[in-house]
């Protein structure tokens, strides 16, 4: 599985884009919860990040959870490029938590 987009590690405040009320519907969040309890929430970025030992674990434990042989997030960095617009005009809360 490969996504357009990086991992959603925040709900939708602004447009309600993802359809839960709570962070913890998010597959990304459930699963850092899994892993590493409430303390993973500390290591956000970490798990937002591929090239990290917490961004591959999360998506080893997603990809057994959905049975996707693999699975990678488009980056942060790739989606703005794509986009085509400067960062600070492009809304990335969900992705990062910032708006």
């Amino acid at each position: 599985m490969r996504s357009a987009c990086p991992p959603i590690m925040y709900g939708c405040k602004f447009l309600n884009f993802s359809r839960g009320t709570s962070d913890m519907d998010l597959i990304t969040r459930s699963t850092i919860m899994e892993l590493e309890g409430e303390e993973g929430f500390k290591h956000i970025e970490e798990y937002s990040d591929a090239s990290t030992e917490r961004g591959a674990k999360m998506r080893k434990a997603i990809c057994e959870k959905l049975n996707f042989a693999s699975l990678e997030f488009q980056s942060l960095e790739g989606i703005i490029k794509a986009i085509g617009l400067p960062e600070d005009e492009v809304c990335t809360y969900c992705w990062n938590g910032k708006g």
